[in-house]
């Protein structure tokens, strides 16, 4: 089981940089399997096709960022402090992975069913993070919240709708450039602080 478990992982680790560097559609099942000097059809057992692969790659990577969120929740007390740290992981994630996200962003009408799965996911983990890190912010007496899962739901809707809005601005409404990710970046934070402000005891 645990030589099946590294076999994926090593999947996940080089279609991740397949995906990253050369995007979904000029990446193929056999040149992933070519880097691992795996048979394709050892590939096609974990990974019946690159849809699926794909998704999974998704999740992976959300993982990673999920993990280095709880990394700093469990060593900062500070929920200011955490929650910029989870502003700039998001669009480090987004910067570092710029093809796999411009993908899924532009098939967004069309989603197959795992990746639509995923996403979701992602989305209640995201709000859970943001409720945990506001929860920090009530237990130390920095904020008063009276519902903090809906107030995280806000928060984040807030960041979806400002990067929709500024990206209307600078006349683009498909996937932002890694310059335009930096703008977002910036403003993201400056919302952030005047939202957080207003929550202050």
């Amino acid at each position: 089981m645990a030589n099946a478990d590294l076999k994926r992982t090593r999947i996940l680790e080089a279609a991740t940089r397949r995906f990253a560097h050369f995007g979904m559609a000029k990446t193929t099942m056999s040149e992933i399997a070519t880097d691992l000097n795996f048979s394709k059809a050892l590939l096609y057992y974990y990974f019946p096709d690159k849809n699926s692969l794909y998704s999974a790659v998704f999740e992976y990577v959300i993982d990673k960022m999920v993990q280095d969120i709880r990394e700093k929740i469990n060593t900062c007390d500070d929920f200011e402090e955490i929650m910029m740290y989870t502003i700039d992981k998001r669009v480090e994630l987004i910067n570092q992975y710029y093809n796999l996200f411009e993908y899924t962003i532009n098939m967004v009408k069309e989603l197959p069913e795992e990746l639509e799965r995923v996403f979701k996911e992602s989305y209640v983990r995201e709000v859970d993070l943001f409720a945990e890190i506001l929860e920090i912010g009530v237990e130390t007496d920095k904020i008063e919240v009276e519902d903090v899962e809906e107030t995280a739901r806000i928060l984040l809707y807030s960041l979806f709708g400002m990067r929709m809005g500024i990206l209307k601005d600078m006349k683009n409404m498909l996937f932002p450039t890694k310059d335009e990710f930096d703008v977002i970046l910036s403003l993201q934070k400056k919302m952030m602080q005047i939202f957080l402000r207003g929550l202050r005891k």
